[in-house]
């Protein structure tokens, strides 16, 4: 958990920015719960118990969002799995692969490679 503030830590130095409107102890927000969601919708609200962030309160939008960066990112890793398997296969045959060969190994289309170079994201 982060510290908000020690001797030897200072919330500045933590990786997750934030301002100090973003801090809210655990008993406020249960006191003015409904407030506290409004202000979620608009930034991340940073919960804390005994001077120690325990959880981040955000809309359902960044939700949704953090959830489809990480399908993305998870796909790409499963794209660049699958090409190292080609290039390990390749490098033990000694034979070069065609594009097609790549693109069917990845589930692409040579449109959804385009796309994907000029910033589409993958849509699986």
């Amino acid at each position: 958990m982060s510290k908000i503030m020690s001797n030897d830590f200072d919330i500045s130095d933590d990786p997750v920015l934030l301002t100090p409107s973003q801090l809210v102890s655990s008993s406020k927000l249960v006191r003015s719960f409904s407030s506290y969601l409004n202000k979620a919708k608009k930034r991340p609200l940073f919960i804390t118990r005994e001077q120690e962030i325990e959880a981040v309160l955000i809309s359902i939008d960044e939700y949704r969002r953090l959830l489809e960066e990480k399908l993305r990112i998870e796909e790409l890793y499963d794209a660049a799995a699958a090409l190292r398997r080609l290039v390990e296969a390749a490098e033990k045959e000694q034979e070069l692969l065609s594009l097609d060969d790549v693109l069917k190994e990845l589930d692409l289309t040579r449109e959804e490679l385009v796309a994907q170079s000029e910033g589409g994201g993958m849509d699986g």
